[in-house]
Order: C-alpha cells, then sequence, then structure tokens
C-alpha cells in the first residue's frame, strides 16, 4: 500500500470518528418548522420510542392529537403557553391530589423540548385523572393497580373545560360526589399548599430531656413541618404552634408532651399525606351506600349512625389495645340487649381473672362473677385456686352497671366474637387515643344510640316490635331484655387514619401500623407501570 493511500484512510477513520452524530431530535429546534409538522414527524418518526414511551402511550397520544390536527394543546411556536406552564406546575406535587408521584412518568431528560413537556403532561394528566375515579390500591389483594390512561375522547372534554378552570380544580372535580371524599380531598390539597412536605422523619424523646433542650429540639420540629414560620420565636408563639398541631393530629392540647404527640411529631408531613391519600383512595373505593347503616372508623375513634340518608347520631368509642386490636368487618346488627350478661373469653379467664382471684380470694364477689361447670353454678370457695394453672369453667358477669359490657349491648354476627357495648370506665372517653379494650368496641352515651336507632326502625305496614318508649321502662326497671331489631342495620367497622369534615383535616395516629404496608406499596411501586 503506497504511503499516500494511507494517508488518505487514516484521515477519513479520523474525521469519521470526530464527527458528532447527527441528534434525532434536530428537528425539534427546527425553527422553520410549525409544532404540527414537528408532532407529525415525532409520529413519524418514531421518536417517542427512542425516549422510552411504550406503544399504549404512543397509540393513545397519536389519536390525541389526530383529533385535534395535530394542534399542540400547550405550545406555541416556541414555548409552552401560560396554561401550558400552568398545568406542568399542577402535576409537581402530584400527592397534593391524594396521587403518588411513582404512579406519573418522569422526563427521559433533564430539559425536554417544550412539546415534548406537552406529551408528558398530557400522559401524566391522563393517568391521574383515572386514578382519581377509579383507585390506586387494590385493598382485597393488597397490590397497586395497574396505571392507565381514560379514553382519548374523554381526554379532550376534560382538556377543553380549561378554558373555564384550570387542572387544579379539574382533578379535585374528579372522583365520588360522596361529601366524606370532598372535605378530605379539599383538605389534602390545601395542606400541601399551607405546609412544606418534609421527609424527616424525627427521633424524639422530649419527655426526659431537659427544658432547654426540649425547646429547641421542638422548635426545630415545628419549624420543619411549617408551624413555625422562624426558629426565632417567643414562648407563647412555641405553645401555639404546637397546640395548632395537636388538634391537627387528634390529640389533646397541652403544654405538656405526651409519648402520643411524641410519635406524631416523629412522623414527616410527606408520610401523613400519604397515609392520607391512601385515606382517600378507600373513600373512593367504599362499598358504605346504604339508607340506614353503622360505620365505625378504628383510628378515629367515633361511630356514625345514618338513617334516611342523613347522620343522625354520632358517639366517641373505645378500640381495642394493639395487642388485642379491634377488626375491620361488614355485618348486620340484629339485636340490642340492655342490661346484659358477660360470658367472659378463656383468654382472660386465665390470664387475668385467675391472677387476680390468686391475690384476692373477694375478687370473683366484688365484680359480680359467677362460675360453672358443665352449667351447674361452683361455690369459688370449694376451688383451690392457688394450684390452679387453667381455668377449667364458665365464668358470667352478672348484669348491671358494674358489669364490663356497661348497661347496653349491640349485636351482630361476626367471626372477632366483638361486639359494640357500653362501658363503666366512662373517663376513658375523655383520652385522646383511646385504645384500651379486647377488642369490642365500647361505646359513650349508648342508651341514647339504642334510642334513635328504635325511631328509625320502622318498615312499611309491619308492627313495630319495641319503641323507645319501651327502652325507657327497661331502663328504669333495669332489666336483661334482647330487643330484636325490626330491620337489621348494616355495620362498618374500617380502618382510615386521616379523616375531614367540612372544616378542617385529622391525621390520627396509626396506632395498628395498618398503613404501613400501603405506603410501602406506594414507596416501592415501579416508578411507572406499564399497561399490558
Amino acid at each position: 500500500m503506497s504511503k499516500n493511500l494511507l494517508f488518505i484512510i487514516i484521515t477519513l477513520v479520523l474525521v469519521a470518528c470526530s464527527a458528532k452524530p447527527k441528534k434525532t431530535d434536530d428537528f425539534l429546534n427546527n425553527k422553520k418548522l410549525s409544532n404540527q409538522k414537528k408532532l407529525a414527524l415525532i409520529f413519524k418518526n418514531n421518536y417517542l420510542d427512542q425516549i422510552g414511551f411504550n406503544k399504549y402511550e404512543i397509540d393513545w397520544l397519536r389519536e390525541i392529537y389526530k383529533q385535534n390536527n395535530n394542534k399542540p394543546l400547550f405550545c406555541n411556536d416556541s414555548s409552552l403557553t401560560e396554561l401550558g406552564l400552568v398545568s406542568i406546575e399542577s402535576l409537581k406535587e402530584p400527592l397534593s391530589f391524594g396521587i403518588p408521584d411513582n404512579r406519573l412518568k418522569a422526563y427521559a431528560s433533564k430539559s425536554p423540548h417544550p412539546l415534548i413537556k406537552e406529551l408528558y403532561l398530557c400522559i401524566n394528566s391522563s393517568r391521574i385523572f383515572y386514578d382519581l375515579n377509579n383507585g390506586i390500591i387494590n385493598f382485597e389483594n393488597k397490590t397497586t393497580k395497574p396505571s392507565q390512561l381514560i379514553h382519548p375522547d374523554e381526554f379532550i372534554s376534560k382538556i377543553n373545560q380549561l378554558d373555564t378552570t384550570n387542572l387544579d380544580q379539574l382533578f379535585l372535580n374528579q372522583g365520588p360526589t360522596d361529601t366524606n371524599y370532598r372535605f378530605l380531598a379539599t383538605h389534602i390539597y390545601n395542606f400541601c399548599k399551607s405546609y412544606p412536605l418534609d421527609t424527616n422523619s424525627f427521633d424524639l424523646n422530649l419527655l426526659d430531656s431537659e427544658v432547654v433542650t426540649a425547646s429547641f429540639r421542638l422548635t426545630n420540629v415545628l419549624f420543619s413541618k411549617g408551624y413555625l414560620k422562624s426558629k426565632t420565636r417567643t414562648d407563647e408563639q412555641l405553645k401555639s404552634a404546637l397546640n395548632r398541631f395537636q388538634r391537627d393530629n387528634g390529640l389533646t392540647e397541652e403544654i405538656k408532651i405526651n409519648t402520643n404527640t411524641i410519635v406524631a411529631l416523629g412522623e414527616s408531613n410527606k408520610t401523613k399525606i400519604r397515609r392520607a391519600a391512601i385515606s382517600l383512595d378507600k373513600i373512593r373505593q367504599s362499598k358504605i351506600h346504604q339508607a340506614k347503616y353503622v360505620r365505625i372508623n378504628i383510628p378515629e375513634y367515633k361511630l356514625y349512625f345514618y338513617a334516611n340518608d342523613s347522620l343522625k347520631s354520632v358517639h366517641r368509642i373505645v378500640v381495642g389495645k394493639t395487642t388485642n386490636q379491634t377488626p375491620e368487618l361488614t355485618s348486620k346488627i340484629n339485636r340490642i340487649v340492655a342490661f346484659p350478661f358477660w360470658k367472659v373469653p378463656y383468654s382472660i379467664c386465665k390470664d387475668e381473672v385467675l391472677p387476680a382471684i390468686k391475690k384476692n380470694s373477694a375478687y370473683l364477689n366484688k365484680n359480680h362473677y359467677k362460675i360453672y361447670k358443665n352449667a351447674v353454678e361452683i361455690n369459688p370457695a370449694t376451688v383451690n385456686w392457688k394450684k390452679m394453672t387453667s381455668f377449667p369453667y364458665s365464668l358470667i358477669q352478672q348484669p348491671g352497671v358494674f358489669n364490663s359490657l356497661g348497661i347496653m349491648k349491640f349485636e351482630f354476627a361476626n367471626s372477632f366474637s366483638v361486639y359494640v357495648h357500653d362501658t363503666p370506665s366512662k373517663s376513658l372517653f375523655n383520652r385522646s387515643v383511646r385504645n384500651f379494650s379486647h377488642g369490642c368496641m365500647r361505646c359513650e352515651n349508648p342508651v341514647e344510640l339504642a334510642r334513635i336507632m328504635l325511631e328509625n326502625d320502622v318498615v312499611d305496614d309491619k308492627p313495630i316490635k319495641f319503641t323507645s318508649d319501651s327502652l325507657d321502662t327497661v331502663m328504669f326497671k333495669q332489666l336483661n331484655r334482647s330487643i330484636f331489631l325490626n330491620v337489621s342495620i348494616p355495620i362498618f367497622v374500617y380502618y382510615q387514619s386521616v379523616v375531614a369534615d367540612r372544616n378542617k383535616l385529622v391525621f390520627h395516629l396509626d396506632i395498628y401500623k395498618r398503613d404501613d404496608e400501603y405506603l410501602n406499596l406506594l414507596k416501592t411501586a415501579s416508578k411507572y407501570p406499564v399497561n399490558s
């Protein structure tokens, strides 16, 4: 090979290696091309496939722009329109609408062309519309639902509404018309606009620390959460911020910081809003749609009775301890029992009653208990309790105001052997966190609840079996009486840790940590689920 030929070959190789490859997106920056032509090239050249859009998304986008003659929805010839800028801002914190950010598609590059931003905007807003109306979590299987797009026609219809509203309000208008859902969705949005979604989880021990140290740490936490505007504050401002935080978390307002307040302070705002998103999704998919029913929300410690589609009565309740958790269930209340007997469960007999008898032989008589063997009453004085390791008897507490069930019980079939009942321990209703029972739900003012239920126990052409006046007689005479309802009342016992009414949003403690598995789902789900 001649030296000249070798030189030519080497030169060509060097030129080829040094030459920059032509970018596949150069046409996007071509000022001579209109956005209509650019969109046509995007779909013609499979550009979206190159930057990570899947076939499902590309076909959907192609249909959207086909209906719009390849005209952009949010762009002019050089940049995003004001509508586009405002709409993209709406997607920056999807948790404001109860949607985890891992449900949205992330940009493939740091600074995509405005036209590409528009396509992401369409895809992500469509997925939010779908999730807001169909739900995120499959609560039965404890998995996340596939992320999907609404029909192109429906999307175009919604986007046309942006002439008279903004995307934020359009998102807030989605979902069921249920007032509980509306209140919660609105308050979640307002909270996210008013408070930073900090991700700081604080490990606090304020109870045992010195006053100065505790005050300094408390200031830092409340500042991080947005309850203090500055770390330079007066004692009165610190107290006011703490009280506001306690109200927002369903806790008793007090200067002394208790264990429950410390738990609430230790949780980040981001986690609280994720719990709120789970609660919103539960309402969205709720099957509680009856004219008359009872609903009990465990973390809220509240019982609600509805009749004729209106709220008739609200009662504070006590629920199970963390070691004896109240179950979630659906059933029907069929009977009210006045001055009930209490057949004590074996576990309580063995673990609590037996040790008490060993300490005090008068325990059974003092608490009005009777013991039975094969339905025959046994004299407790004849039993050698000291040597007893099990409890081979049936234990029944007699009716009365001293009875652990109180003076009223509401029965419904369930596999957990739990029910709603009164309690002699009235002071517990004044606690903000009320998880003290063995699993049953203790109800405040149960006679009032029974009376309202009986007043609404009416069916056309059927005689009323028992009236509220009859109940007054039974209560006055302190009679043990089973009252069968004319019509059974559906009861729904559920677990929703974040609630709202017209005026406020409350983040109750996740007392049983039942939100944890759903929080993990929202955090660990793939960044962007792909439709099959």
